[in-house]
C-alpha cells in the first residue's frame, strides 16, 4: 500500500504563500506534563493535500460531510503524466494524448512533476492549473469520473486566476444537473510507479464543509 498524501507541518507550502498553518504544543512529557497535547491553527482549511467540494463555489452545492461516503472510494483509478515546469493551463489536448485512462475511470490522477518544487517558492508562485473547458470534456469522455486529484498545490494556478476561479465552478458546480467533480490538490504521486487497485480518501469532517485536509491511501496492483 502507499500514501498519496503529505503530512501537515508548519512548512506545508500555502497557496499564494499565504494563511499557512501554525501548531505550538499545548502539553509536553518533557516539561513534566501528564501528556503531549498540540494546538493546529488553520486559517486557510484549503492547505496540505485537501479536497474540494462542491460548497467551496457554490453556495447551494454540497458540504463535504453531505457526500455518500462511497463517494470518497474509487475503485477505477488512472494515472497520467503532463510534465510541466512551469505556469500553464492544462487543457483538453494534454488529455487527449494520454492512452492510460480507463474509460469507466473514477478518479484521475495526474501526475506533473511539479510536486519536486514543493519546497520552493515556485510551488505556490508558478504552478499549473486545470483549464476550464476541461471539466465537459472530462464528464463526457469519461462519464463515471467522481473525482480529480494532481501533484500541484491548486486547481488554479496562481499566474491565472480568473480561469482558476472558473474552473472551480466548471468541476465543482456546473449546474444544468451536471455531476460534480471533487478535486484533490497536493498530492504526492511521485511514488506510483505501477497500476493502483483502488484509492481511499479520508477527509476531515467540519461543518462549514467547503473541503479540507485529507489523507490518501491507495493500493498497488
Amino acid at each position: 500500500m502507499i500514501r498519496l498524501s503529505y503530512t501537515i507541518s508548519q512548512n506545508t507550502p500555502a497557496y499564494g504563500n499565504k494563511d499557512k498553518i501554525f501548531i505550538r504544543d499545548n502539553s509536553s512529557i518533557l516539561k513534566g506534563e501528564t501528556a503531549n497535547t498540540s494546538c493546529w491553527i488553520f486559517s486557510n482549511n484549503h492547505i496540505g493535500t485537501h479536497i474540494d467540494s462542491a460548497f467551496h463555489f457554490c453556495q447551494t452545492g454540497k458540504k463535504t460531510y453531505e457526500l455518500p461516503v462511497e463517494d470518497f472510494y474509487y475503485k477505477k483509478v488512472s494515472l497520467i503524466d503532463i510534465p510541466c515546469g512551469q505556469a500553464k493551463l492544462i487543457s483538453i489536448p494534454d488529455i487527449e494524448t494520454s492512452s492510460d485512462i480507463d474509460p469507466e475511470v473514477e478518479l484521475l490522477l495526474i501526475r506533473t512533476g511539479f510536486e519536486g518544487y514543493r519546497d520552493t517558492d515556485k510551488y505556490w508562485n508558478d504552478n499549473p492549473g486545470l483549464a476550464p473547458e476541461l471539466a465537459d470534456y472530462l464528464r463526457l469522455k469519461f462519464p463515471k469520473l467522481r473525482c480529480v486529484g494532481f501533484d500541484f498545490i491548486s486547481l488554479t494556478s496562481w499566474q491565472f486566476r480568473p480561469q482558476g476561479r472558473e474552473s472551480h465552478k466548471q468541476f465543482l458546480c456546473p449546474g444544468d444537473d451536471k455531476v460534480s467533480i471533487l478535486v484533490i490538490e497536493d498530492m504526492a504521486l511521485a511514488a506510483v510507479n505501477r497500476k493502483l487497485n483502488w484509492v481511499i480518501v479520508a477527509p476531515l469532517f467540519v461543518e462549514d464543509g467547503n473541503g479540507g485536509a485529507v489523507t490518501v491511501f491507495a493500493e498497488f496492483a
